[in-house]
């Protein structure tokens, strides 16, 4: 006599086999450099649902972004260059109230994936002219142009710039220097 299986108990062992396997395949792809964890994220994982836990390594963050930004008002009047604060130090009560820190996450992020689009951008086109249509770009460009104005017809510029070392050995190095944009 045979035994007919439930289909509970189908289910259940589907879904658990499922999530071994995704386990499994998680485990195996926090080794970039094997073959394995290769075929796996580019050949299994098409939509990309195998995660990554590098949070300092390999490669923690040794850089920090400077967003700054001036006004034109006329051909020969620039003002002083202002920086916009990407993070902010920490203080005490931060963990428990910290209202601006999604604003400058956000902001932070879209820097962070502006500059990672700029050697794509120079390798396709030899210059960055398209890169100012793209999504980063148009983001970074809104929140410099949210600061107050010189004067009611005023153009603006932003400029991108890294440092390193936390005791900020070295002087910042420029990364992108935008075209003005009226705002």
């Amino acid at each position: 006599m045979t035994q007919k299986l439930d289909p509970t108990v189908i289910y259940e062992m589907t879904i658990t086999a499922f999530l071994a396997c995704w386990f499994i395949a998680t485990v195996l792809c926090q080794f970039k450099e094997t073959k394995i964890s290769w075929f796996i994220r580019y050949k299994i994982d098409l939509f990309n649902l195998i995660p990554l836990w590098t949070f300092f390594a390999p490669h923690p963050g040794k850089r920090d972004y400077h967003l700054l930004f001036r006004d034109k008002v006329t051909e020969a009047d620039y003002s002083e260059w202002q920086e916009l604060e990407i993070t902010e130090e920490r203080t005490f009560w931060s963990w428990l109230w910290n209202p601006e820190k999604r604003d400058k996450k956000i902001l932070s992020d879209v820097v962070q994936s502006l500059v990672a689009s700029i050697p794509s951008y120079r390798e396709r086109t030899g210059n960055l002219n398209l890169l100012m249509f793209s999504t980063p770009y148009i983001i970074v460009l809104h929140a410099v142009s949210q600061y107050k104005k010189k004067s009611q017809n005023c153009y603006r510029q932003f400029m991108l710039a890294e440092s390193s070392g936390y005791q900020k050995e070295t002087e910042p190095g420029l990364i992108l220097l935008s075209v003005f944009h009226q705002i």
